[in-house]
């Protein structure tokens, strides 16, 4: 700053020094930023050549592959306040959609899998925003705001949206999130006028071998002569409960072997484990019904496991709670039977203990990180993930400040799940006025009155309902109705994840309904979601529109399409005119 010429401020022009002091208020300043990026420099070396080449496998800009510098400065153990895990910082709900989460496989914690992730997800943000500022934002932020940003002031410049985007949750992280992005990409491009030389970490070759039976990891690293730390640093995907010995290493999993350790090819020393070391099945799980005034401690101490290990197998966090009739997975071992102790109480939330840890000083894991041990620390501060030790969240912007949106689990949804200005909401699918009125304390009835709607007569996705708020706040029905949406959501993509995306261009007499039950055998709300700019009650033929290609998580004989009716996913369709082009289509909610 020079002669008194404000570049924060407003672009360069002069300002007065009262301005310049008000300045100060809005500048933040971090230490220790400079040692932080060298050394995520230097981790980066080791993924840097597989995240350029996935994201030029799928025609992306490869300036992308910088960004995670300001998510997890490169470390794969990176996990965030915010329950964001991993190199590129998925939060599970997110991360379910397109990946394997669960007690036994995080495939978010590991840099590959995570990677070609990543890729999608980023490609399908700028599908909806038309503007990698915007995608890149929306990645940290959700897509949902980034388009409400977009239709609110008719702009797709990320400085306009930046400098008069008001909404709620939309702070100094997201909103400096691009600028720095900027950052990093202008060092990560001449690292040397900054830091010097790089001493870059090399990245390893691998032999990658499909289980064929079930394994402890245990015998895995006997047999092939490889350290557990060794096998776990290159399969960080495999969650703490088989590093353990509790469970196996399942069966189909890919499993990646540093050639620098192995004396003769991989598959070779596989095959010469002996039968007795090979199962059929996994270690069978236990499960525990909770009971009104059941604590996570008290359970661990019943069955005889540590309270970190009955976490990580349901995947909870400090803070998290359980309620009465919930069925707890508990981490068995050997070949134990099914143990299920019966509710004897209604629904009701217990909260779980609080643990009361101290925080590890800095240098202690520095040395976790440096020796990869097992050792069990943690803190109020550092969260452990799936299969990980605990790591200060070390993005740039996460560690200025976490912003905790409220549409934190749907960042993937572009859905908006606000209310206007106006007092009325968007219709979305699997919603009816009998949800609405649950949210808003009020009988359906009144509702049907103030909308001027006949009983018997459903609301239409994609239209839009005015709501009354004299009996509950703004804040807690969007709460209720994200909450729902999040249930609704999680239930799906623990059946099925998002493999990849196709076109798919509407032809006469084609409907919504027809297209995602039959056709597609994808939820209305999904496709949706992959088309919000696209009105399906107005469909033309010609109009192209993207479909998400499903694959099963796992099996279970079911009918392809129970999942609709398990979950009431199947819309009631009405047609106001015949087919196609000439005609309107409605899709309509029961309720």
């Amino acid at each position: 700053m020079m002669n008194n010429v404000c570049w924060i401020c407003g672009g360069g022009e002069k300002a007065s020094n009262k301005r310049l002091a008000e300045t100060v208020k809005d500048i933040r300043f971090q230490r220790g930023q400079s040692d932080n990026f060298h050394r995520g420099l230097e981790r980066s070396g080791e993924w840097r050549a597989y995240i350029n080449q996935t994201f030029l496998d799928l025609n992306l800009p490869v300036e992308l592959a910088v960004l995670p510098h300001v998510e997890s400065s490169f470390n794969p153990k990176a996990y965030s306040h915010a329950g964001a895990a991993g190199l590129w910082q998925f939060i599970r709900s997110t991360g379910k959609r397109y990946m394997q989460i669960d007690h036994l496989i995080a495939e978010r914690m590991d840099p590959f899998a995570s990677t070609k992730v990543a890729a999608k997800l980023l490609r399908h943000d700028y599908q909806l925003t038309k503007s990698w500022p915007l995608a890149l934002t929306a990645y940290n932020h959700g897509v949902a705001s980034m388009r409400r940003a977009i239709n609110k002031l008719g702009a797709r410049n990320i400085d306009i949206i930046v400098r008069n985007y008001k909404g709620r949750s939309f702070g100094f992280a997201s909103r400096n999130f691009y600028i720095a992005f900027l950052a990093v990409l202008e060092v990560d491009s001449n690292p040397k006028k900054f830091f010097g030389p790089i001493n870059y970490a090399k990245p390893f070759e691998y032999e990658i071998v499909k289980m064929d039976d079930y394994y402890y990891a245990k015998d895995i690293a006997k047999y092939l002569n490889i350290s557990k730390s060794h096998l776990e640093r290159h399969n960080r995907s495999l969650g703490r409960t088989i590093w353990s010995d509790i469970k196996r290493i399942p069966k189909n999993y890919f499993l990646r072997l540093p050639k620098i350790h192995l004396n003769k090819p991989a598959a070779q020393l596989i095959a010469a484990i002996p039968a007795e070391h090979r199962y059929k099945l996994q270690t069978p799980d236990l499960f525990h019904h909770v009971v009104r005034r059941d604590t996570i401690s008290e359970i661990a101490k019943q069955y005889g496991f540590r309270v970190g290990d009955i976490m990580a197998t349901n995947g909870m966090s400090n803070g998290s709670f359980i309620r009465a009739g919930q069925k707890l997975r508990l981490p068995a071992k050997g070949e134990s039977s099914s143990i299920v102790i019966a509710a004897k109480q209604n629904n009701k939330v217990v909260m779980a203990d609080k643990l009361k840890i101290d925080k590890p000083k800095i240098d202690e894991v520095a040395k976790l990180e440096k020796e990869n041990t097992s050792t069990e620390i943690q803190s109020k501060d550092i969260k452990v993930a799936e299969n990980e030790q605990p790591e200060l969240d070390v993005g740039i912007v996460a560690e200025a400040e976490i912003e905790v949106v409220e549409e934190i689990s749907l960042l993937s949804d572009p859905a908006d799940y606000t209310v206007s200005g106006d007092m009325t909401i968007e219709v979305q699918a699997s919603e009816t006025l009998d949800h609405y009125a649950d949210w808003l304390d009020l009988r359906a009835s009144q509702l049907r009155e103030i909308n001027k709607l006949k009983f018997g007569r459903p609301v239409v996705v994609g239209s839009r309902v005015i709501l009354d708020f004299s009996e509950t706040s703004i804040q807690e029905f969007e709460n209720r109705r994200i909450a729902y949406q999040k249930n609704l959501q999680e239930e799906f993509f623990a059946q099925y994840r998002i493999e990849s995306t196709y076109q798919h261009k509407i032809k006469a007499g084609e409907s919504l309904w027809m297209l995602a039950l039959r056709k597609f055998k994808v939820p209305i709300w999904l496709l949706r979601q992959h088309n919000p700019d696209i009105n399906f009650n107005r469909m033309r033929p010609g109009v192209i529109i993207v479909v998400p290609k499903l694959i099963e998580v796992e099996r279970n004989n079911i009918d392809q399409t129970s999942w609709f009716n398990n979950y009431n996913w199947i819309p009631t369709v009405a047609w106001q005119g015949g087919n196609m082009g000439t005609g309107d289509m409605a899709i309509l909610v029961n309720g």
